[in-house]
């Protein structure tokens, strides 16, 4: 189904501080990264807040955009994640089992009360044994498959901890570049869209 003719498809990294929309009087906007293909009718795939960085698309395409935002498509999305508190090896499992069987989000400003679906977390770095927690971890990766507001920082302080940074690493299949540095981007190949749909 996709890519179609004719329509733009871009890879974006997005930086710290960049919000997702067309206008802002405080901050710096991901069009403002665009140079010319600012002006060429491109919607966000999937808004990251103004504190989170990484994977963003963009495309003209109405029918690519509606497809990978409309919960039904249950398309995932997986985030790196570095967390405030070191997690011990057994804190770790519990963290994997509860986010696997889903957890219930209290409400916040901007979202009603709301039971995320089962995610998957991988724990990435281990401490060394002379910062005093061996074992411990303060890095993950988390898969969802929803795109609730601030979900992932939500369901860390569920867990009993606090984000302190949050970068987007993958929609789908499709992984970040991490040669394009924050704030470019790059038009995306025909096969890197398909990954988009592949499980």
């Amino acid at each position: 189904m996709f890519p179609r003719s004719g329509f733009t498809y871009l890879m974006m990294n997005k930086p710290l501080g960049a919000v997702c929309s067309t206008v802002s009087d405080r901050s710096k906007t991901v069009f403002q990264f665009l140079g010319s293909d600012a002006s060429s009718g491109l919607s966000i795939v999937g808004r990251l807040d103004k504190d989170t960085s990484g994977l963003l698309l963009l495309s003209d395409d109405g029918m690519f955009v509606h497809t990978l935002t409309i919960p039904e498509s249950h398309i995932s999305k997986t985030y790196h994640v570095w967390l405030e508190t070191p997690v011990s090896p057994a804190q770790q499992q519990e963290y994997i089992k509860r986010c696997a069987t889903g957890l219930s989000l209290p409400p916040c400003e901007k979202s009603p009360a709301f039971t995320a679906g089962p995610a998957h977390l991988e724990w990435l770095n281990i401490l060394p044994p002379e910062l005093g927690c061996a074992s411990c971890g303060t890095e993950c990766l988390l898969t969802i498959s929803e795109g609730k507001f601030h979900q992932v920082r939500r369901m860390m302080e569920v867990l009993g901890n606090q984000v302190t940074a949050l970068e987007r690493v993958a929609i789908g299949s499709l992984e970040l570049d991490k040669k394009i540095a924050p704030g470019h981007y790059r038009r995306l190949p025909s096969e890197e869209i398909e990954s988009l749909f592949r499980a």
